[in-house]
């Protein structure tokens, strides 16, 4: 085996913190997506949970397992939203101001499922989706994933005019 993908296959073969069970419905998530076009890859997330995962010029999207169901998070991201700013103390100011409107935007308009913030890397809106599936339903993962991500970027702009209003 020699290509990059597979070290991080063998090591998600052999975590026993898996039942086959599980590592077969993450296999059948990662072909769903794969078969809507996308590269999709296992992954550890920031939890240290299994998931598969994607990222598209539109956003990224990770699927893991919890509570009997696929969970299906789809995130964007607006990087730059004052970059073209040229004074350096208003730049701060518009990304400190944005810091503290956010998550009263994120309270006010939002759905339960949804959720945006400031992203520090990115010096832009972050906002986030998140779905469940039954097992089940693990082909329209692919799909879903497709349908969804310019629903994303739609919610980016909204959340960024309500900080330019």
């Amino acid at each position: 085996m020699t290509d990059d993908i597979n070290p991080r296959l063998e090591r998600y073969l052999a975590d026993d913190r898996l039942t086959l069970e599980h590592k077969a419905l993450l296999a059948q998530a990662r072909q769903s997506l794969a078969d809507a076009g996308f590269y999709a890859y296992g992954m550890l997330n920031e939890r240290q949970q299994w998931v598969v995962a994607i990222d598209d010029e539109q956003g990224q999207a990770d699927i893991r397992l919890e509570d009997d169901m696929f969970v299906i998070e789809i995130r964007g991201v607006s990087p730059g939203l004052f970059s073209e700013e040229e004074s350096e103390w208003r730049r701060r100011a518009l990304e400190r101001l944005a810091r503290r409107v956010i998550p009263n935007v994120a309270r006010g308009m939002l759905e339960p499922n949804q959720t945006a913030s400031w992203s520090e890397n990115d010096e832009g809106v972050a906002v986030g989706m998140t779905y469940t599936f039954p097992f089940d339903r693990s082909a329209d993962i692919g799909p879903f994933v497709q349908a969804m991500l310019p629903r994303v970027d739609d919610l980016v702009t909204e959340v960024e005019s309500q900080l330019r209003s």
